[in-house]
């Protein structure tokens, strides 16, 4: 071989190898690994494997609180929603216009049993025995008629079904024995 042409080959060679070593060890390239051996990067894959896993667990947890917590909300929603009639089968509870056998049964099992009323006058006391409050629904689509629900300290007192003209023209604030 001519000694004028392996002089530039060989110096080639020497730039080319250089070039190529610097850029893997700038870049971190450790190149393939050697005889099946993964060491540090089947090491990191296996983390990465592991972590993915623990991820997905927590995922299926969270979601399954979400559905949880949906299915509280709609009962919640459902319990204080205000309704313009009582819930189903309130009519059970009405054998007359004049009677309840809810009489004495406290405010909450009233709301648990009927609903939210659409209509609630309260007057509070520092006393809660002397508070009172009325509710009203108005329980016909086509009738004036308003179911009224008087309670004091927190318990049923009577019932009452009667036209209801509104809260402003209702007989309610005329009954002395009631707010007396």
């Amino acid at each position: 071989m001519d000694s004028k042409l392996a002089l530039p080959i060989v110096v080639t060679a020497l730039i080319t190898a250089l070039v190529v070593g610097g850029a893997f060890f700038f870049l971190g390239g450790r190149g393939p690994a050697v005889n099946g051996e993964g060491g540090e990067l089947a090491g990191r894959v296996a983390s990465l494997e592991a972590e993915k896993t623990a991820l997905e667990e927590e995922k299926a947890a969270l979601e399954a609180e979400a559905s949880e917590l949906r299915e509280e909300n709609e009962a919640l929603r459902e319990y204080t929603q205000i309704r313009r009639e009582p819930k189903e089968g309130w009519r059970q509870y009405f054998p007359d216009a004049e009677t309840t056998t809810l009489e004495g049964e406290p405010i909450e099992d009233v709301r648990q049993l009927l609903g939210e009323p659409p209509y609630l006058v309260r007057s509070t006391a520092a006393d809660p025995q002397n508070s009172r409050e009325v509710w009203v629904y108005t329980p016909f689509r086509e009738d004036p008629t308003g179911l009224y629900l008087f309670f004091k300290g927190g318990r049923l007192d009577k019932a009452r079904m009667d036209e209801f003209p509104g809260l402003r023209g209702s007989f309610i604030w005329e009954d002395e024995d009631f707010w007396g």
